[in-house]
């Protein structure tokens, strides 16, 4: 993840404003109904619909006419996209999230969230992109380093509408290279390569009922309203994540970074295989490995069903770049739990990031033991993987997390606080709070009369 920026919001439903830092693994706690769930769909919305505030006219606004100037005076030049070239595109972004941020919200919430200002601010990559421009090409491409548009047309005589639409490609993946889908990606299979995945919670209810529907069904109960309305009462990233279950099909070949993380998932966590096999719509079955009988997913155990949609998107060649999970603990006994932080640990390593809100102390205290394993010298590093059955890709190092507490205040107002790792790694008070309150109880009710 070569990219960071922060994410600033004021007055956001019950959040009266909060600054959260992305990472490749970043995490929500606190208490239950503070936000979190808002908050990570309004990321998740950023990166899937957020291209769609782009103009589809040239703007004479002062924030636009910057970034066109830049793009003009390095027409056909290989240029660094620098730190100040940086700020006109994100000064430019920062004013189309201010005039579009309803239409935003009600497209991704699927209902009118009050939000008082919307914003992205601190951008920063590890390496710089250029612009370069490409004598043979015809379209416009990425690299992880360079941006290639097609030199042919793009001289004295290329249009406004052509500038737009460059600035719009340079803009979109300064901001989103590695965690969205690229801009003008063609949609394959129903979905764009590279399109963020969001696997929210209930999981086990949709994997079980996903079958009375069809994709055409899906897309007729979920289609718009004549005012942009979504009439199925059902937030953006929860009709996404049922488009997604009609996509499965693990008879195709997985990513090959992702199929030695499905295997990990299928050894340690379901202890068998899920597969998904399409017919008009996927058949998903559940074989043990102590009983070598497929089994259909409504009799498969809740760990399976719960499981199941994160191990079928690894083994599905589903194109995508980051993931965001609620509750990823849910159904787990906590001995699976800190099979699950594996699991989230591995997959940020391979170059995707994971976003999840938690509950699971569990979960924290594996990702604290990991850190501290990261901070031990080469020789005695080795040792303790060999000991307790880790591997290097089982490590992570605290510049690589970010960990937000949600917390209700006095008027019950939702304020987020960043947490800092320490020696110990991360302390979370509402986790700590909750189990030195079960302490003093088990003291209090187990101490006899004199």
């Amino acid at each position: 993840m070569d990219i960071r920026w922060t994410l600033k919001v004021r007055n956001f439903a019950n959040i009266s404003e909060a600054e959260v830092e992305i990472a490749p693994i970043l995490c929500f706690v606190g208490d239950n109904n503070s936000g979190k769930s808002y908050m990570m769909s309004l990321l998740w919305g950023i990166l899937t619909v957020g291209k769609d505030i782009f103009p589809s006219k040239p703007s004479d606004s002062k924030s636009y006419k910057a970034c066109e100037e830049w793009l003009c005076s390095n027409i056909e030049n290989t240029a660094v996209i620098d730190e100040r070239a940086q700020r006109l595109y994100l000064a430019w972004y920062n004013d189309l999230l201010a005039a579009n941020k309803s239409v935003l919200l009600k497209k991704i919430f699927n209902y009118s969230v009050e939000i008082g200002s919307l914003e992205i601010k601190d951008l920063r990559r590890k390496s710089a992109l250029s612009i370069e421009w490409n004598n043979d090409g015809s379209r416009y491409s990425l690299t992880r380093s360079h941006i290639k548009f097609p030199a042919k047309g793009a001289g004295s005589e290329c249009t406004r509408a052509e500038l737009l639409r460059m600035n719009c490609y340079i803009c979109w993946n300064l901001l989103m290279q590695g965690i969205a889908a690229p801009l003008y990606t063609p949609i394959i299979k129903g979905r764009r390569m590279g399109e963020p995945v969001y696997l929210p919670a209930s999981r086990t209810g949709f994997m079980l009922t996903f079958s009375s529907l069809t994709e055409a069904s899906i897309k007729d109960k979920f289609a718009l309203s004549e005012d942009g309305t979504d009439i199925s009462n059902l937030t953006l990233p929860y009709i996404d994540f049922l488009q997604l279950i009609t996509k499965f099909n693990t008879t195709d070949a997985p990513q090959s970074s992702l199929k030695p993380i499905a295997q990990f998932v299928e050894l340690n966590m379901t202890k068998g295989a899920v597969v998904a096999r399409k017919e008009y719509l996927p058949v998903i079955t559940y074989m043990p490995q102590a009983l070598k009988k497929e089994l259909p997913l409504h009799v498969s155990s809740s760990v399976v069903t719960e499981i199941a949609p994160i191990l079928l998107l690894l083994k599905s060649n589903i194109k995508f770049k980051s993931i965001i999970i609620e509750e990823p603990e849910a159904h787990l006994h906590p001995a699976l739990q800190t099979q699950m932080a594996r699991l989230l640990i591995k997959l940020a390593n391979a170059g995707y990031p994971v976003w999840i809100t938690t509950h699971s102390d569990t979960i924290i205290q594996h990702v604290n033991n990991m850190i501290k394993l990261s901070e031990q010298k080469e020789g005695r590093q080795k040792e303790l993987l060999d000991e307790f059955g880790y591997a290097k890709d089982d490590i992570i190092i605290p510049q690589n997390i970010q960990m937000f507490q949600f917390d209700h205040d006095a008027k019950e107002k939702t304020v987020i606080s960043r947490l800092t790792s320490n020696k110990f790694g991360f302390v979370v008070p509402t986790f700590n709070d909750a189990l030195d309150r079960i302490v003093k109880e088990i003291y209090a009710f187990q101490k006899e009369d004199d």
